[in-house]
């Protein structure tokens, strides 16, 4: 793509225009949409087709060692069995771990370099990594809260989980009190888990808004049916305002202005950390269902992490 314009706030919004189509010189890629970082859209939920997801829950059942997935990890696994993650196929090894902390990016499967400033990894304890080693497994099941196989972890690698250097390295400070570090590191495991991810069936919340949360294949797909020429996205987390409602038609008209015909509105609600007296996301959700029914001709496609 050869255009993409951001705006906003630091850490509040920010509208991001990306082109599908070449209007008035703009070099852009041909053929659609852009393509996924690393080359491919990666998908690691196991088919229903010909019993590979049956055959799958019955391999994680049977394995003997088991991965508890905190509330965090169980979000990774979505990131990366949908392919937010691409090119990620699992849970980082040390080589992608020590990438994302020194230079912000992993290698991509065609060669080129991806932004990947945050490292997703897994954390397991003294004992599992004892257990795991003295046994010579090389595959494990991930867990939820209640004992459920959620995925099976394979081709697995155990590292040195260097928690000073991953949040200094990550937020550029050790300073106590900072969002995420509490939960997902500090009392994390002094280990962690890489290796080939394959989920068992799509993740849901069963919090009533799984029904926002595509996927970057149906988003895709939905693009295509809607014949996007642009698309341009906006990340926010409050209830739209007045301002937003500017930076979005603003950017509707510019990119009208350059000649595309029908730029389609990505709207994109953060669902994840955010500020102690943030609206909740369930309120967020049904404000922007009530603006963008009066807002039908921006044709909005809604997805929310």
């Amino acid at each position: 793509m050869g255009i993409a314009v951001s705006r906003g706030s630091p850490g509040n919004s920010a509208v991001t225009a990306v082109a599908a189509a070449v209007p008035r010189g703009v070099r852009c890629r041909a053929g659609g949409l852009i393509k996924p970082d690393g080359g491919n859209l990666v998908d690691l939920v196991a088919p229903e087709e010909g019993g590979r997801r049956a055959a799958l829950w019955r391999e994680a059942a049977a394995l003997p060692h088991r991965v508890r997935l905190g509330r965090v990890d169980a979000e990774w696994v979505h990131v990366l069995s949908e392919g937010w993650a691409s090119p990620l196929r699992g849970f980082m090894r040390e080589t992608e771990f020590l990438q994302a902390l020194h230079f912000n990016a992993v290698h991509g499967h065609d060669g080129s370099m991806v932004n990947m400033s945050v490292p997703i990894v897994l954390a397991v304890d003294d004992a599992q990594r004892r257990a795991i080693l003295a046994s010579g497994a090389t595959s494990v099941a991930l867990i939820d809260d209640h004992d459920r196989p959620v995925a099976v972890l394979s081709d697995i690698e155990i590292y040195k989980h260097n928690k000073e250097e991953r949040i200094a390295r990550t937020w550029g400070t050790t300073a106590p009190g900072l969002p995420y570090v509490e939960e997902a590191i500090t009392n994390a495991g002094d280990w962690l888990i890489g290796g080939d991810l394959e989920v068992i069936e799509p993740i849901k919340y069963n919090d009533g808004l799984d029904q926002y949360r595509l996927s970057p294949a149906q988003l895709r797909e939905e693009f295509a049916s809607r014949n996007a020429d642009a698309v341009f996205a906006f990340q926010l987390r409050n209830p739209v305002h007045d301002g937003h409602a500017l930076l979005m038609t603003d950017t509707r008209r510019r990119l009208l202005d350059m000649g595309y015909k029908n730029p389609v509105l990505l709207l994109h609600p953060l669902g994840g950390f955010t500020k102690a007296d943030d609206v909740p996301l369930s309120v967020r959700m049904k404000q922007h269902e009530k603006v963008f029914s009066y807002k039908q001709s921006y044709h909005p496609s809604v997805s929310f992490l």
